[in-house]
């Protein structure tokens, strides 16, 4: 993608000034009736569905826009390079779902056969012009703008940050660039998308190839009707919220949800802010327990690579 009239270009090339700042990047897909958020169609019908997706792009932007000089702002769309130069990148504005913070991003086609092969290639290409690169999604959206400066200064501490939900995915990781850039090859192989795994197998994978990782505190995602539910109620209770997600408040005040709330899963009952419960620093994974070390903010769990007589799996 070479570039777009109404914003900077989207090429891979990088000015000398910025290759020192870390890199903060938005992974997404655009909000296309029928292709976004396809698990809410029978809540908010295929236009609900994307205009919902396009909030949640609305209100994470302008987080990582907060950040202003400090960091490198990315967006990473998912899609064919047809449809991304038409709807997107050559067109004469900036299409309405986009934030007018989008001109200070830099927009790039997501490229791999499947999410696993869309964030290595995106973690390659971008450690190799920047120190460190924070990829975060957009299906959570009462995250803090505060957590992304708080990733930045755990990567001053730790080789990685990961972020989990509660339904075993996560909402956003980091990495520090590698000595060796061979070390993330293949970094996603094992990772079971869209399972409740995806965490402990993203987190397993980096403790094996010698990566520390902070472990950050948990945020629900929006994924099923009943996460809508949630959503909706949660914002219509706190004005936090609120400003945490206006773009998502917007829609959602005034959509119509049909479907009553149903009982949610532990971690989701346990609090109204969609966090979740507070570490009891008894984490494990399949590589054995977490050991922690302090970290430069919180005094999250950083876990470091099992010791050579700890089990890791299969």
């Amino acid at each position: 993608m070479a570039g777009h009239a109404w914003g900077r270009a989207s090429a891979p090339h990088v000015p000398r000034a910025a290759g020192h700042l870390p890199a903060v990047v938005v992974f997404s897909r655009p909000p296309i009736a029928g292709h976004a958020k396809t698990r809410l169609i029978p809540l908010l019908g295929q236009r609900g569905a994307a205009t919902l997706q396009a909030a949640f792009i609305s209100d994470t932007l302008r987080k990582v826009a907060r950040l202003k000089l400090s960091v490198q702002p990315y967006l990473f769309l998912a899609g064919d390079s047809v449809t991304l130069r038409r709807s997107v990148v050559r067109a004469p504005r900036a299409p309405s779902w986009l934030p007018a913070c989008i001109r200070e991003f830099r927009i790039i086609r997501q490229q791999g056969k499947d999410l696993g092969d869309r964030l290595e290639n995106a973690f390659r290409r971008l450690l190799h012009l920047h120190p460190s690169c924070v990829v975060i999604g957009t299906d959570s959206p009462l995250i803090p703008a505060r957590l992304l400066r708080q990733t930045l200064r755990e990567l001053q501490a730790c080789e990685s940050v990961l972020g989990p939900c509660p339904d075993g995915g996560y909402y956003l990781i980091a990495l520090r660039r590698p000595v060796d850039p061979g070390m993330l090859r293949g970094i996603f192989r094992s990772v079971r998308w869209s399972t409740a795994f995806a965490f402990r197998d993203t987190l397993g994978s980096l403790l094996r190839r010698g990566f520390s990782c902070s472990v950050l505190e948990g945020y629900a995602d929006v994924d099923l009707p009943r996460d809508v539910h949630r959503l909706k109620e949660n914002l219509s209770r706190s004005r936090k919220a609120r400003r945490l997600a206006p773009a998502t408040w917007r829609f959602l005040k005034t959509s119509v949800v049909r479907r009553p709330l149903q009982k949610l899963g532990m971690w989701h009952e346990a609090t109204n802010s969609g966090r979740l419960p507070p570490d009891n620093g008894q984490r494990t994974t399949d590589s054995g327990p977490l050991i922690t070390r302090d970290c430069p903010s919180y005094s999250r769990t950083c876990a470091i690579h099992p010791p050579p007589n700890t089990s890791s799996p299969s």
